[in-house]
């Protein structure tokens, strides 16, 4: 009998996605000591100062995120002032921490510490590779859960921009300006206040996971928030990545095929959870991103139809249908640039109106919501009767 019992624990873990106790006061598998660190009451939004803080860290684990072309050039590259100001303002970070998953979270005590006790072992769906080597990554994400419900509530990105019609082409501009900061709406529910990782290109702390060895030349880890350049990657088990980050012209280069080690390796770690993760407080407006899951993660633009016009108030401008790597004037190995041709822009793109997460349209006249140049469009608005009189972009118009 005594025997029974581990047997029995064994088969309930192997049905299941999750490692739990047996009991619903099960022992943490691992501890990770948080120190929130700075003064949050000076980074408060007007209309939360009314309300009693309630700051929190959660462990938030990382989706896959591979950026759609039209963001990853035209947020780093100044090719077009009427793009850039589109991309700024509609597309996250291309280098960003994307969250898919919140996991444990727990309040942070007046000195600003804080302990994650870990109940459950990440899923697989959190996980990349293969089974004898996968890993995920964790971002621990520092907010104010202002309904008070003990967790992390992610935001949806924006899909859709129509307006209220009149003004037209002009109103706004190709690279018009988006709504002014009193008149931008606050983020509802939850706020975060910092993150121990925000981006590739900024200085990280990731919580990371890995089931077998971690293989370096496995190209799927390639996609998952690399870090070429640092010599050790995780250990099996939990352990905490270090790095100082990239530039984003870099990472656009190794997006395209360049290759080339992107980190510098004096500002890479491994360690174990012995050590604290130190998160320091900045305002809502420059972290809030990393609470917002999906839109835009299967690297393809998605275009949309013409049935109305879109809110000229908000950044537009006319874009080229495909995004090449040739926009980046660099030879990219196996990229022919000789037939590519710069100045068709017969696509319109415009940024979504300021939310809590950012988003963007792309209109084609004709096509389909993955492929402008599909066989069987999904519309077809290039008729004259049919082409809205609204429309700005024709082939070969210019910036």
């Amino acid at each position: 009998m005594k025997y029974l019992l581990p047997l029995l624990t064994l088969l309930a873990v192997g049905c299941q996605d999750k490692l739990l106790g047996l009991t619903d006061n099960a022992l943490p598998l691992v501890h990770i000591k948080v120190k929130v660190t700075g003064d949050l009451q000076q980074l408060r939004p007007p209309a939360t100062l009314g309300e009693t803080p309630h700051l929190r860290v959660a462990l938030v684990w990382g989706a896959v995120y591979v950026p759609d072309p039209f963001c990853a050039i035209y947020q780093v590259l100044p090719l077009d002032p009427s793009a850039t100001a589109v991309a700024q303002a509609g597309c996250r970070d291309v280098f960003g921490f994307v969250p898919t998953q919140v996991g444990e979270s727990v309040a942070v005590a007046a000195d600003g510490s804080a302990t994650l006790d870990l109940i459950n072992l990440p899923n697989a769906a959190v996980l990349v590779g293969e089974v004898t080597s996968r890993v995920g990554y964790a971002s621990i994400l520092v907010f104010d859960d202002r309904n008070d419900n003990g967790t992390l509530e992610l935001h949806r990105a924006a899909q859709r921009n129509t307006g209220p019609g009149g003004g037209g082409p002009g109103g706004g501009g190709p690279g018009g300006t988006a709504m002014p900061d009193s008149a931008t709406p606050t983020v509802k529910g939850d706020f975060v206040y910092g993150a121990s990782f925000i981006s590739m290109t900024q200085p990280d702390q990731r919580i990371a996971y890995l089931e077998g060895t971690f293989d370096a030349n496995n190209a799927l880890y390639g996609l998952f928030y690399p870090r070429t350049g640092c010599a050790d990657g995780p250990t099996t088990g939990f352990s905490i990545l270090s790095a100082g980050g990239f530039s984003a012209l870099l990472g656009l280069q190794a997006l395209a095929g360049a290759g080339g080690d992107l980190e510098d390796p004096a500002t890479c770690s491994v360690k174990t959870l012995d050590s604290t993760v130190t998160i320091p407080l900045q305002a809502t407006e420059t972290v809030r991103d990393v609470a917002c899951s999906g839109g835009g993660t299967s690297g393809v633009v998605r275009y949309s139809e013409p049935k109305s016009q879109p809110d000229w108030l908000q950044p537009w401008a006319c874009v080229p249908v495909k995004y090449s790597p040739c926009l980046l004037g660099i030879a990219i190995p196996g990229q022919d640039c000789s037939k590519f041709d710069a100045k068709a822009r017969p696509a319109l793109a415009v940024a979504a109106a300021p939310a809590d997460c950012k988003g963007n349209t792309h209109y084609v006249l004709k096509g389909c919501a993955t492929d402008p140049n599909c066989a069987a469009p999904e519309w077809d608005y290039t008729t004259p009767a049919k082409k809205p009189v609204w429309w700005p972009c024709d082939i070969g118009s210019t910036p």
